[in-house]
């Protein structure tokens, strides 16, 4: 029963301690409710809308005015008053058992108060944009009324920066102040909202007026002081190079003068009206323009300096290149008659020939031109500039080709010589052969001779032929030595295995009184010996010897060998 009671009393006091939290959630919520209506100063406003006010107001300020007026008296300041009325009932409430049902009204008095502070807070906006508007419109009436004046003035004092466009600059003042009295009469009589359209017309206005103040100087002054006399000069400087016969790249320069010159005056019309997108256009057209002008004619005044220069230096060289031409052409044709040319020498040397007179041509009009005070100068002297380029290109092909062929003679004297030499280390060899008494000589061996001797024969009737081609001379000449070569190793070879394997047999002789089974050996290597098998034979008893006596057959090897190194040193 205790128990029961003790959580009866539990479930009792959690209630109560409930309770009162949600009292003081609910007071506090009232109580802050209170406090936004009390931060609301609604005797600002009403002395901000004051009768005072009305009457320095006309026209759509007055008419918004009386209704922020009318939003004060009829809509917030009841609102403001009922809503602290309920409040006040609410909190009471909450203090007794109506408690457990003032929840929902509680959340619509919130939402009411919050209707009620953004009313507020838009009637204070209005107000402070009225009040920003007569303070901007009063400080204007100081500004502007001083910037046309300063304009005005400027006008007049720097009337030469401006030249005709001054009475169109003026016309426009006049019509901004005209706008500006305008402006200030309908602010001093209060109709704020009205003088503020004219306002921000007036400032965007003056804004492109105080731009056409500083662009207009920047565009007239070199239409009308720099262009004029450039043009003057142009106009002056071609008739002069007329005169002493200069010839111009271009066509028409006059009329290219008079077209700017027109274009010159039209930008200044264009510009005493004040139509600047034209006259901005001409002066981007007109600088370039007349810079190109003067560029063209100082080509020609550079350019005839360099051409009595280079004109006379550039024919000699011409004449030279070209007797350089006919000289190896003519050289080629005596070496053509003795020798094949096989780097198309000729047909070369006819090509430079062909430039040559291509270039005569050219430079011959040139000359001509020049003459008859007819050329245009730059463009001859880029004629004489690409001649001289082609001229050193042409010599330096022209010395290619000579040293090609110069030393053909020398060539074939040495290729003479050395066939000579061939032919005799050929007719040595042979006797070396023949020294050396053998019964025979290999097949293979005198196969290989013989065809060095073809070699050798063909490379003298190939140095026999009226017309000689020392390419193909220079690769036999490689080829007959390489075999020659080949040859005197095989004559080596043949030597030393006929004399080695007469001396072997004669020692297998003497070894064959102590070892009989070395006779076999010894009728076997004189029977290839007879048949001419000296490689073979030498192998056959070298075998024998070493069989009978190790070591010997090297010793007898090394001993002929070093008699033969004697012999040769």
């Amino acid at each position: 029963m205790v128990q029961v009671l003790i959580g009866v009393l539990v479930v009792a006091l959690a209630v109560i301690i409930g309770l009162f939290v949600y009292q003081r959630q609910t007071l506090k919520r009232l109580a802050d409710l209170e406090q936004q209506l009390a931060a609301l100063k609604l005797s600002q406003i009403d002395t901000r809308l004051g009768p005072d006010k009305v009457k320095a107001l006309m026209g759509e300020s007055l008419k918004s005015f009386t209704e922020l007026r009318e939003r004060f008296d009829q809509k917030l300041q009841p609102a403001v008053k009922k809503a602290k009325e309920q409040t006040a009932v609410l909190s009471n409430e909450a203090k007794t058992t109506a408690l457990f049902t003032i929840n929902g009204a509680v959340k619509d008095l919130a939402a009411q108060v919050q209707k009620v502070e953004d009313e507020y807070q838009r009637i204070n906006q209005a107000l402070d944009q009225l009040d920003a508007a007569v303070k901007d419109q009063t400080a204007a009436l100081t500004k502007l009324r001083k910037t046309y004046n300063d304009y005005g003035r400027k006008l007049d004092e720097e009337a030469f920066a401006y030249g005709e466009s001054k009475a169109a600059l003026h016309d426009r003042l006049v019509s901004l102040e005209e706008k500006f009295e305008r402006f200030a009469t309908i602010a001093n009589q209060g109709d704020h909202e009205a003088a503020q359209e004219i306002l921000d017309d007036l400032k965007a206005e003056t804004a492109v007026f105080a731009d056409l103040l500083d662009t207009v100087p920047q565009l007239y002054k070199p239409l009308y002081t720099t262009y004029p006399d450039q043009l003057s000069e142009l106009a002056n400087g071609y008739q002069q190079l007329k005169q002493e016969h200069y010839n111009f790249s271009e066509d028409d320069l006059l009329v290219k003068i008079q077209d700017l010159a027109e274009e010159q005056k039209f930008a200044l019309e264009k510009l005493a009206t004040l139509e600047i997108a034209p006259v901005k256009a001409a002066n981007e057209h007109l600088a370039p323009a007349i810079d190109h002008l003067y560029e063209v004619m100082q080509t020609e005044l550079d350019a005839r300096p360099q051409v009595a220069q280079l004109l006379t230096p550039t024919l000699d060289h011409l004449a030279h290149a070209e007797q350089q031409n006919r000289q190896l052409l003519n050289e080629l044709d005596k070496l053509s008659l003795s020798y094949t040319l096989n780097h198309n020498e000729m047909a070369d040397a006819r090509g430079l020939n062909e430039q040559l007179r291509q270039l005569r041509a050219e430079l011959t009009e040139a000359q001509q031109a020049v003459d008859a005070q007819t050329a245009v100068d730059s463009q001859v002297l880029k004629q004489l500039q690409a001649a001289e380029e082609a001229l050193a290109a042409i010599e330096k092909q022209q010395t290619e080709i000579n040293h090609g062929v110069a030393g053909l003679q020398e060539d074939e004297q040495r290729a003479q010589k050395a066939l000579q030499r061939f032919a005799v280390t050929l007719k040595t060899t042979k006797r070396r052969v023949e020294s050396l008494n053998l019964p025979g000589i290999p097949q293979a061996y005198l196969d290989y001779f013989f065809v060095v001797a073809g070699e050798l024969k063909k490379l003298s009737q190939a140095m026999d032929r009226p017309q000689i081609d020392m390419e193909e001379i220079t690769k036999q000449l490689l080829m007959v030595q390489e075999d020659l070569q080949t040859l005197q190793e095989k004559t080596d070879e043949l030597r030393d295995s006929a004399e080695l394997t007469e001396r072997m047999i004669q020692y297998a002789h003497r070894l064959s009184v102590d070892h009989e089974s070395i006779e076999a050996s010894i009728q076997k290597a004189q029977t290839q010996f007879d048949q001419y098998e000296y490689t073979a034979s030498l192998e056959t008893i070298g075998t024998a010897i070493e069989e009978a006596e190790p070591g010997a057959f090297k010793r007898l090897e090394q001993s002929y060998f070093d008699e033969v190194d004697h012999a040769t040193n």
